[in-house]
């Protein structure tokens, strides 16, 4: 019988450095199970220091630094030591390390933070000259920072990889190119492993927003035109790798992520919404020398599934950056596959918003090795939500909005603050809140304990959670159960009033806008600022409200608290009905418009002749100085609105009770006014143009709007009971109807049934021609392109081209005859109007109201028909070149031209016999002489009263 102590496998009979040695190849999960084996085995790797660092090296995500000075045991301590304060929020200093404020663009990589300060003269550029980059202080050493104030050209935005000592810049001054810098952060110079100093790429229109990123020996722009582009080179070579431009993207294309450097990801809208993972570069190319290739769809995961009538209106996403290699010195490093990508999804109408968390080395599954650019016949993998979203996802509802980028790290996430408000004044307090998703659920034996409370800290481990049910977005109840911690810190408020947080793997960043008093407009204390969205509201700040002014211009800084917000050209404030301490206006919060913010000033400020009183009515003052809060003069038309509606002689046009008046910001809907609508008439001033005048004020309760001669109505929702015929509010709304068409604010009848046919035209076509395209993009990724293209002599390239010049001389006639045509019905429709049609305001509107409404309808169903017949040609085109060459192409392209202009001849020739376009034209004619005659009648009216 084997004795106890006697070792079951040969592996024991080892010494014990050599069996350590062997074990040192295991992974954690490997380990783990090696100690269940047998007692021998466990105790071997209990008692190696070498191996349980390496476990708890694995546990947390990271792996050994190098050149390192610290023992292994100094390691193994620190990095328990790392542990615990992360779980506890037990931060060893807090160190103030300034930074420019109003960033234009920042970063912040391996611990180095870097930013380009906003000025009057960046905003006129389009971009900033100067760049500030501050290595963030450590334990064992302070803070380091380089400060350029001019770095030699105007920057929109820029990425870093300190690791390489590598900063990419993108340029602001180019129009139609795309150019982006290659710089050393050390000094400023041309990066000597770069082949070119710069990478550009010619684009079709000018550039809108982007986001740059580095990956090792690649960088990537994703930016936007009139959609969605995105170029890769490898920084190095100077190769391009990856050109996607509008509709090279699924339709639906939202935000997009790097998953490595031969790989990412981008998100989708439309439908339910998906993840599309692709592969680039490294692939088969049999062309010499080699032409860029479009990168590998290699996997679609869908969305949960959403009801008929909902929509996905916003999918972005965000992770940490990434570096090359690991800095010297350090004891550890973030393994590079424990990594974290937080999704923004918000639906629908109803405007519910969801995080979304999944796991990098999850994504990173399914891109197969060896499948890079140009593998058509390869097939995607797609799963739908139930095959892949439980298991490994979790949805959480949000909670507020991130004010910062860089709140990711790993697979740590650094969530909103949230102030809580005490019983008494100053008992404010600040909630942090650090999610980790690097968790072990299932192990017994961790050092330092997962869950627990540790003085105002609190770790809680998250399982399965309740299925999201929300019956009126998603099919199903939407299960998600991927586990993780939440630390939870109270902090008071004074001393943390942070606009917001990023992290890395050693700090902890808050981000703090420290206002200059001396500077500052204006101070109001107690006041609150929440960002509102749909039915959410969340706290950004609470505490002084400041008023900043920034040099050179009319824009300002507001801030309360720890939140600040840029005021430019073009911001409005506005009030809310029910409120008089409330101010309501719409910034833009890290590049994202929706919603709206709420300033609530304290309670003190509703009693007459109080400081707070005197400080409300000097806010309002500044804001309407620079032109973000409209002034009430007795002079101005505002002023005339009140009279007229307060006024006991006005009579008003109509009145319907129970309406309700909303103010859309974006797509965010706020109720400001309920009661009775009256449309009330507008005394003229004799003083103001007629142009500046409104025509009528539409009062809803107590809420008043000027309607002018350029205000348009789209839609008028009135109360249910409205629809019900038989019923006096139908006549009512009638009379509404009829006093907007009066005064030009309302279209009617035809006019407006032509507004939507021609937008159903135009919709309809977009989605033919959209359809087109994605048979065109499967055609040439199922056929390989020719590498035998046909051979065409010279007399055949002449002949085409003949043929095109001798069929567009016919096509001119053609034109020149239908012109001819269309003028004399135009002449004939006005010599008919002048003759035969009584000339009276009514017969005119109804001929201009026509003329206008059928050239509405032509001229979406030929917008239309063109797109349709625009992407026919091109898909035709790309098809022959695809099979047969360029050449072929070529020759297609001057026959397809011949038989277009004959083509065109025949349509003139349609024109001139058609009794519609004939219809057209003689319509246009006769209500433009009703219009020339009634203008005669008013003037000669005019002329008498004058004499």
């Amino acid at each position: 019988m084997t004795s106890p102590a006697t070792p079951y496998f040969p592996l024991l009979k080892l010494p014990g450095e050599l069996c350590i040695e062997i074990l040192r190849y295991l992974d954690l999960k490997h380990l783990f199970q090696c100690r269940l084996v047998c007692k021998a085995l466990k105790e071997t790797i209990q008692h190696s220091l070498e191996l349980q660092y390496k476990i708890e090296l694995e546990a947390d995500g990271l792996i050994d630094g190098v050149g390192c000075t610290l023992s292994l045991a100094e390691r193994y301590e620190l990095l328990l030591e790392r542990r615990r304060r992360w779980r506890t929020l037990d931060w060893t200093q807090v160190v103030p390390v300034p930074a420019p404020a109003l960033c234009q663009a920042y970063e912040l990589v391996d611990g180095v933070f870097a930013s380009s300060m906003a000025t009057m003269e960046s905003e006129f550029a389009g971009g900033s000259r100067h760049l500030s980059i501050t290595r963030l202080p450590t334990s064992s050493e302070p803070a380091q920072t380089i400060e350029r104030e001019d770095i030699g050209f105007p920057v929109r935005d820029f990425a870093i990889d300190p690791s390489q000592d590598l900063v990419a810049l993108v340029l602001a001054d180019a129009f139609r190119d795309l150019v982006v810098r290659l710089h050393t952060i050390s000094e400023n110079k041309p990066h000597p492993q770069a082949a070119v100093p710069e990478l550009t790429m010619l684009l079709p229109s000018q550039m809108d927003s982007s986001f740059i990123q580095i990956v090792d020996d690649v960088v990537g722009i994703f930016f936007w035109m009139h959609g969605p582009g995105l170029v890769i080179w490898n920084w190095r070579t100077g190769q391009t790798m990856v050109r996607q431009l509008g509709f090279d993207f699924p339709t639906g294309t939202y935000d997009f992520a790097f998953l490595s450097s031969r790989a990412y990801m981008i998100t989708v809208t439309s439908g339910s919404g998906s993840i599309d993972i692709y592969a680039f570069g490294d692939g088969p190319n049999s062309h010499h020398p080699p032409i860029l290739q479009p990168p590998t769809k290699v996997a679609v995961l869908r969305m949960p599934p959403i009801k008929v009538g909902q929509s996905l209106r916003r999918f972005k996403t965000h992770s940490g950056p990434f570096v090359a290699r690991p800095t010297r010195g350090r004891a550890f490093e973030t393994a590079p596959e424990c990594r974290l990508h937080v999704m923004e999804v918000t639906y629908g109408s109803i405007m519910m918003r969801f995080n979304m968390f999944v796991r990098h080395r999850f994504l990173m599954a399914y891109i197969p090795h060896g499948v890079g650019s140009g593998a058509t016949d390869y097939q995607p993998v797609t799963k739908e939500w139930d095959e892949w979203g439980p298991d490994n996802t979790r949805l959480i509802t949000i909670l507020g909005r991130f004010q910062w980028l860089r709140y990711v790290h790993g697979e740590r996430v650094i969530l909103p603050s949230l102030p809580t408000f005490g019983p008494t004044p100053g008992s404010t307090a600040m909630t942090l809140m650090v999610e980790n998703f690097n968790v072990h659920p299932k192990r017994l034996d961790d050092p330092v304990p997962l869950q627990g409370v540790t003085g105002t800290a609190k770790c809680v481990l998250n399982m399965a959670g309740e299925p999201i049910v929300a019956e009126g977005l998603f099919e199903a109840p939407v299960e998600s159960k991927l586990p993780f911690a939440t630390v939870v810190k109270t902090l008071p408020l004074a001393g943390f009033d942070y606009s917001g947080f990023m992290v890395d793997q050693e700090h902890l960043v808050g981000m703090r806008v420290r206002m200059s008093m001396t500077d500052s407009l204006l101070t109001i204390p107690g006041v609150t600022a929440h960002h509102v969205l749909g039915e959410s509201k969340v706290t950004l700040g609470a505490g002084d409200l400041n008023i900043i002014p920034i040099a050179g211009g009319k824009d300002l800084t507001l801030s309360v608290g720890g939140a600040a917000f840029a005021l430019k050209k073009g911001t409005e404030f506005g009030t809310l009905e029910d409120d008089p301490r409330a101010y309501v206006f719409s910034p833009e919060i890290e590049g994202v418009h929706g919603g709206y913010v709420k300033l609530t000033l304290p309670e003190g400020v509703t009693e007459d002749g109080s400081r707070l009183s005197e400080l409300q009515t000097k806010f309002e003052e500044i804001l309407i100085e620079h032109g973000f809060l409209q002034p009430a003069e007795e002079s101005s038309a505002r002023q005339r609105i009140k009279d007229a509606i307060h006024a006991p002689t006005t009579e008003p046009l109509v009145l319907i009770p129970g309406v309700i008046a909303a103010q859309i910001v974006g797509e965010e809907t706020s109720v400001l006014s309920e009661g009775t609508l009256s449309l009330v008439v507008i005394p003229k001033s004799e003083k103001e143009g007629q142009d500046a005048e409104p025509l009528l004020t539409l009062t809803v309760g107590r809420a008043a709007f000027p309607l002018y001669k350029t205000t348009t109505f789209v839609g008028i929702v009135l109360p249910e009971a409205v629809d019900q015929p038989g019923v006096d509010l139908a006549e009512l709304q009638n009379l509404f109807e009829l006093a907007l068409i009066e005064y030009g604010l309302l279209k009617d009848g035809f006019e407006a049934a032509a507004d939507e046919v021609s937008r159903s035209v135009r919709e309809d076509s977009a989605r033919t021609a959209q359809r087109i395209r994605d048979a065109k993009e499967f055609y040439l990724k199922t056929h390989p392109r020719t590498i035998d293209p046909a051979e065409f002599p010279e007399v055949t390239h002449e002949v085409a081209q003949s043929s095109v010049s001798g069929t567009q001389s016919l096509a001119n006639a053609a034109h020149w005859v239908s012109g001819a045509v269309t003028s004399a019905a135009s002449s004939a429709g006005a010599w008919i109007a002048s003759t035969l049609v009584p000339t009276e305001p009514s017969a005119t509107e109804q001929l201009t109201s026509a003329a206008r409404g059928v050239s509405t309808v032509v001229q979406g169903v030929s917008e239309g028909t063109k797109e349709v017949k625009d992407t026919v040609k091109d898909a035709a085109g790309a098809v022959v070149e695809n099979d047969y060459g360029e050449e072929a192409r070529e020759v297609a392209g001057s026959v397809g031209q011949s038989v277009g202009n004959v083509g065109a001849v025949a349509g003139d020739v349609a024109t001139v016999t058609s009794g519609a376009a004939l219809a057209v034209a003689g319509l246009q004619g006769a209500a433009g002489r009703q219009n020339e005659e009634q203008h005669g009648v008013r003037a000669h009216g005019a002329s008498e009263r004058a004499l």
